[in-house]
């Protein structure tokens, strides 16, 4: 049954009512779990596979009969492992039911409805005796409860209630135990995603960052990212790895709900310590035999060989404070953990550090602004266009009206001397930041209307607008196309605007490219067959899943996934930003000019603001066909990735992809639709 919810339109900026499956919440919730990415990480289910071999043949050899119990079993594939090697029993509890209830169906469809008993609970709830879930304990336990921070999804709490209520006293775990490491590195890039700097408008102008906003220590959360596609230039480690934390989990005092590890450790390198880059190593095994590495290539064994994998990712923490070290010179590094969270700090004392608090964001951007946008606000290329523009049309008359989130160009327009800048800002908290900036900037000329673009009336400005100013970024939006929000609320500000007011950026673009992922192409392919199971029962859930909750087109920031250019970008659409809203439908085809499998199309928007600053959120380089694309590190592309089975046509000469275009003023919908095709002969 379908019904009617409410939902935030980005490129409109309105709440509006949209008729969804009354399933809508859980089929997003499978379509988000990485369950398909996770069956396709070949390298865990085979380790998977070979430690619970042994940990079997181990409990076998001590002359017991094997129980095994699986703790959020997902697909049912290591619950099936431990029953196709023979286990006396085997309990497999999910608690979501949807994936509980496809798992039975997994399993029976293998063979084993009649050896395992699935249970559909969290493990915390599971009871055990004669005629309860488990009828006695387990001397195994499988479990995958781990995320990029290792402990995130709970897996303390899981081990420790396994341990205590679940597991027989001398119980095999697999995995064993885990390593949880730590280095230290010199990057100005990473860092810019922690806090703003000051921009420079011209050579005696520059805005200046509040005192607030630079001591901040922002938010506890973790800044996933995959390491292994920065650049040899984005940073300078300053230390080697650094365990920090260990895991065993058959022993509970490693499992203690709070914890901190002081690392004395010497720089290696000259620098100022701006992140923390962390990963972990599962010991599948009590002798460390098998071991399963998230570590970036340069910590890995297998280098850049490594398996990729997007449900386990690195991670990013950025100290509170900085420090300065020299080669040679030790400083200490603090770890800090409670049961789903770390967080690290670093310091040249000599004296053991107290274990410090979770940070916390006191000034407000953090909050508020993602660490792409607050990249983005560092980012010198966009910066420069912003003051190159700026600096040709701001004048002592110019009354600016600037619409978007947390931009700084209404300060870089003060700077410049306009005669009033009003900026619009309905979010109490960056109402307050913009504040702080006024008065660290001494900037008499700025106002903030705290108001959404939807309600402002004629008499909240002085005078009307004779400069209309965006980056276009707006918080909502996740697709570059959603930034279009500045064109579709020009209509509802019209009034506030004087005739023949300048509009910038005055254009966009909307591009596309046809590619080769070399991984991404895996979150929405089927698996089909892990280590010799049937999982095409558990492929068409995530695939109904997807087609019910996801749209075509996803955003994904392409600087993390590798890909190599098919076809030369071509133009899909150009609009007007300074006219008033009018559709567009489009359609058009592209030769492939590369030889290698198509399996998506990367989408992104320029927005020209002159003939000589255009601000782009797709390539940074020129697109070379058949070479690795360099995209945007500060915004997110549109992906949209194809069937597998469309891949074949790809590979013969002169097919082409197909593609259509539309834009909608009346409901604020952009879609597309992409076709491989042989060449018409």
């Amino acid at each position: 049954m379908n019904v009617f919810t409410s939902h935030f339109n980005p490129i409109t900026g309105r709440n509006e009512w949209e008729l969804r499956p009354e399933e809508y919440d859980y089929h997003q919730e499978i379509a988000r779990s990485s369950f398909a990415d996770m069956l396709h990480d070949w390298e865990r289910n085979s380790k998977y596979h070979s430690a619970l071999r042994e940990a079997m043949d181990n409990v076998r050899n001590r002359g017991e009969r094997v129980k095994v119990l699986d703790i959020g079993t997902g697909s049912g594939l290591l619950a099936m492992m431990a029953a196709n090697y023979g286990a006396y029993s085997v309990h497999a509890c999910e608690a979501f039911a949807p994936v509980a209830q496809r798992a039975r169906q997994v399993i029976k469809d293998n063979g084993f409805g009649d050896k395992i008993c699935l249970i559909s609970k969290r493990s915390t709830d599971i009871e055990v005796g004669p005629g309860k879930d488990m009828p006695e304990k387990a001397n195994i336990l499988v479990t995958e409860v781990f995320d990029t921070e290792l402990i995130g999804e709970g897996a303390i709490e899981t081990f420790t209630h396994a341990l205590r209520e679940l597991l027989e006293p001398d119980a095999l775990v697999v995995p064993h135990a885990a390593t949880i490491y730590a280095q230290a590195v010199h990057s100005p890039f990473l860092r810019s995603f922690h806090t703003v700097g000051a921009v420079s408008v011209t050579g005696e102008q520059t805005v200046l960052v509040p005192k607030g906003v630079q001591d901040c220590a922002g938010v506890p959360a973790v800044h996933d990212l995959q390491l292994s596609q920065l650049e040899e230039s984005d940073f300078i480690p300053l230390t080697p790895p650094l365990p920090v934390f260990r895991f065993n989990f058959t022993d509970p005092l490693t499992l203690a709900p709070k914890a901190h590890t002081v690392v004395e450790t010497t720089a290696a390198e000259s620098g100022t310590c701006h992140a923390i880059l962390m990963w972990w190593k599962l010991d599948m095994d009590p002798g460390a035999k098998i071991e399963l590495s998230c570590a970036p290539y340069w910590a890995h064994s297998s280098g850049k060989s490594a398996p990729w994998r997007d449900h386990w990712m690195q991670g990013v923490y950025y100290p509170p404070k900085t420090i300065q070290v020299e080669t040679g010179q030790q400083f200490q590094l603090l770890a800090c953990r409670d049961q789903y969270s770390l967080w690290f700090s670093v310091s040249h004392c000599r004296k053991a550090p107290e274990p410090a608090e979770s940070p916390l964001c006191n000034c407000g951007l953090h909050m508020s602004l993602s660490r792409t946008r607050i990249g983005m606000l560092n980012d010198d290329t966009r910066n420069r266009a912003y003051a190159s523009v700026l600096q040709k049309v701001v004048t002592k008359e110019s009354v600016c009206l600037c619409l978007g989130t947390g931009s700084l160009i209404p300060f870089m327009a003060a700077k410049l001397g306009a005669k009033k800048v009003y900026v619009i800002e309905g979010d109490t908290i960056l109402h307050a930041l913009v504040t702080e900036y006024m008065t660290c900037n001494q900037l008499q000329g700025v106002s903030v209307l705290e108001k959404e673009p939807l309600h402002l009336a004629e008499d909240d400005l002085d005078e009307r607008a004779n400069l209309l100013l965006s980056e276009p970024f707006f918080s909502t939006s996740l697709l570059p196309w959603h930034n279009l929000q500045f064109w579709f609320l020009r209509p509802e500000i019209e009034h506030l605007l004087t005739p023949g007011a300048i509009t910038l950026p005055g254009t966009a673009v909307f591009y596309g490219l046809a590619v080769e992922f070399e991984h991404l192409w895996k979150i929405r392919a089927p698996v089909r067959e892990a280590e010799g199971f049937d999982l095409s029962a558990f492929d068409e859930l995530i695939q109904n899943a997807q087609a019910v909750s996801d749209e075509m087109v996803e955003p994904q920031p392409l600087w993390e996934y590798p890909c190599t250019a098919m076809t030369h970008p071509f133009h899909i659409a150009t609009v007007n930003l300074a006219s008033n809203l009018k559709s567009a439908a489009t359609s058009g085809h592209v030769c492939f000019e590369s030889t290698g499998n198509c399996n998506g199309v990367a989408l992104w928007m320029d927005f020209v603001f002159d003939e000589d600053n255009t601000v782009t959120t797709g390539p940074t380089k020129k697109v070379v066909l058949g070479k690795k694309v360099t995209w945007d590190r500060f915004s997110r592309q549109g992906v949209y990735l194809f069937d597998k089975r469309s891949l074949q046509h790809c590979k013969d000469s002169g097919t082409i992809l197909k593609w259509t275009f539309e834009l909608d003023q009346q409901s604020g919908s952009v879609q597309y639709t992409f076709k491989i095709e042989p060449v018409a002969t």
